[in-house]
């Protein structure tokens, strides 16, 4: 089972109580002696007055319920969700399922009448594709129903709804989430296409490795720059620069806006926007510190975490995400199809040592600790053999039982 000590108690304390309010989530049961149906393999994930499971939600919990062994439940719902996205719907999966596998009525009318957001289409491929980079488990890619899912999304559903011919699919522009939104933002303008619908089609191309697909998104993105920000969608009327929460933020997590000058210059945008006008949902804030720790903003990132763990809040989005923030987060880690790992330390001023024990990686299990800026140990437990383990530019084969610790030069 994953640990985390640190020299921080504050940090401790957060993990305590993250990783057991994340598994009071769990929901998997099994059919009773008695014939009694029991529940998929699942965990809570939307609100706690409803007992169901959510595409969006889903998607920003898995890494941390991977971190917690939950496998088979992410396997499991994400499965759930591919096979959901039928040609009725128009190649959209179904916004939320109860834990036993049924439709929620309460966000689904009829095959033409249910919550559906362009973002969610994607952001499952790409987290799904995500697990496989943390299991190397072949059935992310080869299970029929998810590889079809992957092909469908980024094919029939484009198709279906692109109305003007360039490879991007549009909503309605009614804002009616029961129609169809282009965006995760709710409270949103009415737009045609959003930026965080935009940022997950080109990051699941990339996944794919369908570039120049991907690149041809890129540049269409890129087109929205105004020489301040980039718009967070377009209208009936064309661009619109409103702050626009995730269509915004969430474009900078997936990468879409690029690196250098005109990146970190739309970073100062949003942060300052996210200070300012902070979402009424909490649940939009737990990307705040996954977005910022992918940048490098560290501090502001270790503060956006902590006013997650601070608030305590039964939203089963935070509890996941807290995992997720205090060991990828800090720690700086990007598995690679199950078989290699990158670190790089993330760790704040205020935090002088961090160590996550029982890290699985594919088959591996590890323990990773970093020293602020200065030093990165990794051992690995057990694996069926040496792990590809890259820390700053120093790439290394770490055999079961062994230990390598690699000293870093501090950037700060």
């Amino acid at each position: 089972m994953l640990t985390v000590s640190s020299d921080s108690g504050y940090v401790e304390d957060a993990f305590g109580w993250a990783s057991q309010r994340a598994l009071d989530w769990v929901q998997t049961t099994v059919q009773t002696g008695d014939g009694t149906p029991g529940n998929l393999p699942s965990y809570w994930a939307g609100y706690p007055s409803r007992d169901m499971f959510y595409s969006r939600d889903i998607c920003h919990q898995a890494a941390g319920a991977h971190l917690l062994g939950l496998d088979a439940e992410n396997f499991a719902m994400f499965r759930h969700f591919a096979r959901s996205a039928t040609p009725a719907r128009k190649w959209f999966p179904i916004w939320a399922f109860h834990f036993d596998g049924r439709i929620a009525a309460l966000d689904y009318h009829n095959d033409e009448h249910f919550v559906r957001e362009i973002p969610a289409v994607f952001d499952l491929c790409y987290r799904a594709l995500e697990q496989y980079d943390w299991t190397g488990d072949r059935r992310w890619l080869d299970d029929p129903d998810l590889a079809a899912y992957y092909e469908t999304s980024v094919g029939e559903f484009v198709t279906a709804h692109d109305a003007d011919g360039d490879g991007i699919p549009e909503a309605g522009g009614t804002a009616d989430i029961f129609l169809g939104t282009a965006t995760y933002n709710e409270r949103e303008a009415p737009l045609l296409i959003a930026g965080d619908g935009l940022a997950t089609q080109y990051a699941v191309l990339r996944k794919l490795g369908r570039d120049a697909a991907a690149d041809r998104i890129q540049a269409t993105y890129q087109s929205w720059w105004n020489g301040e920000q980039f718009a967070r969608g377009v209208t009936k009327e064309g661009l619109d620069f409103d702050w626009g929460l995730e269509s915004h933020t969430l474009a900078a997590l997936f990468g879409i806006t690029g690196s250098g000058e005109r990146n970190e210059r739309f970073l100062d945008y949003c942060e300052a926007k996210m200070a300012s006008n902070p979402p009424l949902n909490i649940e939009s804030k737990s990307y705040y510190p996954e977005l910022l720790f992918k940048n490098g903003r560290d501090e502001s990132a270790w503060s956006w975490t902590k006013q997650l763990i601070d608030s305590r809040d039964d939203y089963p989005e935070i509890s996941f995400t807290v995992v997720d923030h205090l060991v990828v987060g800090l720690l700086g880690l990007r598995p690679q199809a199950g078989a290699a790992l990158t670190i790089e330390s993330h760790l704040p001023q205020e935090i002088g040592r961090l160590t996550a024990d029982h890290v699985r990686i594919g088959d591996w299990d590890l323990c990773i600790t970093q020293e602020a800026r200065r030093c990165t140990e990794v051992t690995v437990h057990s694996g069926p053999g040496p792990l590809t383990v890259t820390v700053g530019t120093a790439t290394h084969l770490i055999q079961p039982g062994e230990t390598v610790r690699v000293e870093t030069k501090d950037p700060s």
